[in-house]
């Protein structure tokens, strides 16, 4: 890539967006008040997203605005989610994030301006992926944050999509798009916006050790922007929608100007610790160069704000005639009274925090309002400080002196006002003034209106067009400016200022119910389209649901009986020359049921591709062609291997069918069922199995991934030589830790049931259920399917 990567800045709300393109943000990206994954954040709404949109355009050189819809939506929501697009599109932004299919379809088929961006929470890690989003008309895909420096260069160079990445703050434990830590544990989805930040939570190992085995460092690339560039990424992400305009400014302003190379080594060291003081957890570049230990990418101690570290604790000082304690160090950062400090305590979790209230030079009785670096202070300690022991860190966690470095100024309203350009042709004749206004982006929306009054001649004709022109730039709060009036006056008549405004306010009136009236027309056609597609479904016919099983490949074939079909999971680590003897040892167990093979949900590096499509072709040769999906890259690598062969597919969990349209886009890519997400509930299952094209199979049974991560959490091995690791939250309830194919999973003790359920899914028409034993413990997998499946074995001899 030639010149800069965009620049790429959070906005959590309108003054921190406006703190962005203040300190050199190329685009921003935001949230409205639903459908955001970030839900918590402030959000904008319509108001604010017209005036920021109006702001980044007006600004030379113009900036970018993208909204962030990306996340799960239920059919529910499907009347909310049009608003959302008709507000992003009549506002002007450039581009939606997006996550769930039916956001795709509903703005691809409705909205062709708007361009398409792919969440990380598609989880999509190679060019594979990245191709098949290409052929659905997404510009630009935003990669998942645990790919190396290599991998991202290959998707950039393979496929015809914009890259983008993260490179500076917080981090998921999981995959991005697949924790369902949050949404199964805690109520609360992360794919809706939702998550309850279970990763940062205090876990126990069963040899007593306690921490935070989860919570990851931020993630910080400041030095590596270059790398990234020379890579061919197209734009540079700063996480941070939660975060402060301070944070915004700051952060923005860091990187803009290491793009631009602006920063010595000394400005850089000074910028990055006045961005720690707003707010930081320890720093990490995560897998960039390749996998990093544990601990360099996870903080098991300590969670929440640090800041930047100034010194250590020497001592806590008790008076002598009053209960003062005061905190010792010699601080390596200038000091003011009412900046923060934190104490990093050797118990761990959250550190102490007090607001300096009373600042000295050690030794001295005179209180200082500020000390410069390198001097020995006393600090007071608030009355309620635990022990603070020789030797622990302390960080500058607050800073005066940076909340005055980064000034914010906000635009007054008359200069973010969101207005369309307006060509206005004036005639002017002996019964009165007539005005025909024209949008250009919309001449079918053209208005006249006439004021009648008798209009004499005018004394100094030359005046007459200026005077009109003024009448006319009046247009005040409305949503027109003029860009270019004309004046047919051929007897030169004179119009009083009193008949140009009336004429003006008839004008725009007229316009803006025209305006109105074409929005309500439009909304009605679509909402009309989509009701079309939520219409609801008449019952199916009523049939007893089939059964099908799931279960590792690897595993030690075995009957199960009375099973549909049989799904069998490969892990990358299966696709090798044994792989085939493996399925047909499964096809002799029960010649007669089908096999259905599950691809694997993350592919990565050069080695397991090339495993993986070995593993594909050879069995789409030998016949195989029932498959699962894990990820649109799978869609598009068995299309490729099939080469127009006739399959038969189904998507995985992962692909998120939790709403009619996402099912409607998946069978028109070629998916013929759709397993439920883990996380959907009765409200969504429901009417969901009703439906045929494509059909919903619902898991009666399962263990799924709760994480599903690169890194190892921190924390002590159990007694097995693999590395895995039996955590207890505070709750009492407890996690298994695996390894599973190069990656680390975290499952619940206790399984996933919708056994209770059953019932209420055939009553409603479901057409298959699943007991998805992957994850169950070797000798108990045939009790499960005997317990849960209530399938009937054919009869003897049959």
């Amino acid at each position: 890539m030639t010149g800069l990567p965009e620049l790429l800045a959070p906005a959590g709300s309108f003054e921190a967006a406006c703190a962005a393109l203040q300190y050199g943000a190329d685009a921003v990206y935001l949230g409205l008040p639903r459908l955001s994954a970030r839900a918590e954040a402030v959000n904008l709404d319509a108001a604010a997203l017209r005036r920021i949109v109006n702001v980044a355009h007006g600004l030379d050189p113009r900036r970018a605005v993208y909204v962030a819809l990306n996340t799960l939506v239920r059919d529910d929501e499907c009347g909310t989610l049009l608003d959302a697009l008709e507000l992003a599109d009549d506002a002007g932004v450039d581009a939606l994030i997006i996550q769930d299919l039916a956001v795709y379809r509903l703005a691809h088929r409705e909205f062709p301006r708007l361009a398409l961006h792919a969440s990380t929470q598609l989880a999509i890690h190679d060019a594979d992926g990245a191709c098949a989003l290409a052929e659905l008309g997404f510009r630009r895909v935003v990669l998942a944050r645990e790919l190396t420096l290599g991998e991202i260069a290959a998707v950039a160079a393979r496929a015809p999509i914009e890259v983008e990445v993260f490179v500076h703050g917080a981090l998921c434990y999981a995959t991005s798009g697949l924790c369902l830590f949050s949404a199964l544990q805690a109520g609360r989805s992360g794919n809706r916006g939702q998550c309850a930040y279970c990763c940062r939570e205090r876990f126990a190992a069963t040899d007593g050790w306690a921490g935070h085995p989860f919570s990851m460092r931020d993630l910080a690339r400041l030095d590596r922007v270059e790398d990234l560039r020379r890579a061919g990424v197209a734009s540079l992400k700063l996480e941070g929608r939660m975060k402060s305009p301070l944070y915004v400014a700051a952060v923005t302003d860091l990187y803009r100007r290491k793009l631009d190379g602006r920063l010595s080594p000394e400005c850089e060291a000074a910028a990055q610790a006045d961005l720690q003081t707003i707010f930081s957890r320890p720093w990490t570049p995560l897998h960039l160069d390749g996998p990093q230990p544990a601990e360099a990418v996870i903080d098991a101690l300590a969670v929440g704000h640090r800041g930047t570290p100034i010194g250590q604790v020497e001592a806590v000082r008790r008076e002598r005639a009053a209960p003062a304690r005061w905190l010792v160090f010699c601080t390596r950062r200038a000091l003011e009274k009412h900046d923060g400090l934190q104490v990093e305590l050797p118990t761990g979790g959250r550190p102490f925090g007090f607001g300096i209230a009373r600042m000295r030079l050690a030794g001295q009785n005179r209180l200082e309002v500020g000390v410069p670096a390198g001097s020995r202070v006393e600090i007071a300690l608030p009355d309620d400080a635990p022990p603070l022991p020789a030797g622990a860190p302390v960080f500058c966690s607050a800073s005066q002196a940076v909340q005055r470095r980064f000034p914010l100024v906000t635009p007054r309203e008359q200069e973010c006002r969101a207005a369309r350009p307006l060509l206005v042709d004036i005639e002017l004749a002996a019964a009165g003034a007539r005005a025909r206004g024209t949008p250009p982006d919309a001449p079918e929306s053209a208005v006249e209106v006439e004021e009648r009054a008798d209009l004499g001649p005018a004394r100094q004709a030359d005046q007459t067009l200026p005077a009109v022109r003024r009448a006319f730039e009046r247009l005040g709060d409305s949503d027109w400016r003029l860009a270019g009036l004309t004046l047919s006056d051929a007897a030169g008549r004179y119009a009083p200022p009193s008949v140009l405004n009336r004429l003006r306010r008839r004008l725009r009136e007229a316009l803006d119910a025209r305006l109105a009236d074409a929005r309500a027309a439009a909304h009605a056609v679509r909402a009309a389209a989509l009701a079309a597609q939520l219409a609801p479904v008449a019952d199916p016919p009523r049939a007893a649901p089939r059964v099908s099983v799931k279960l590792p490949v690897a595993a030690a074939p075995e009957c199960f009986p009375g099973a549909a079909e049989r799904v069998l999971a490969l892990g990358v680590a299966d696709c090798g020359p044994e792989l085939a003897a493996r399925v047909e040892a499964w096809r002799r167990v029960q010649p007669g049921v089908p096999l259905r093979l599950a691809l694997p949900p993350i592919v990565r590096g050069d080695d397991a591709h090339a495993a993986v499509e070995r593993a594909v072709r050879g069995l789409l040769a030998a016949g195989f062609t029932r498959w699962e999906c894990a990820g649109l890259a799978d869609l598009f690598r068995l299309r490729r291997g099939a080469a127009g062969e006739a399959l038969s597919l189904t998507a995985d969990g992962a692909l998120y069918g939790l709403n009619r349209l996402a099912g409607r886009q998946l069978a028109e890519l070629g998916v013929e069922g759709v397993v439920a997400p883990a996380e959907a509930d009765a409200a969504v299952l429901l009417p969901l199995c009703r439906l045929r094209d494509p059909v919903w199979i619902v898991p009666l049974y399962q263990r799924p991934a709760l994480f599903l991560a690169e890194t190892r959490p921190v924390a002590p091995p159990g007694d097995t030589p693999d590395g895995a690791v039996t955590l207890t939250d505070r709750r009492g309830r407890r996690f298994e830790v695996v390894p599973d194919d190069g990656r680390w999973i975290t499952r619940a003790a206790e399984p996933l049931q919708r056994t209770a359920l059953r019932a209420a899914l055939e009553e409603a028409g479901v057409a298959e259920l699943r007991i998805d034993l992957v994850g169950e413990a070797e000798g108990a997998r045939a009790a499960v399917w005997r317990r849960c499946s209530g399938a009937t074995p054919p009869p003897a001899g049959g």
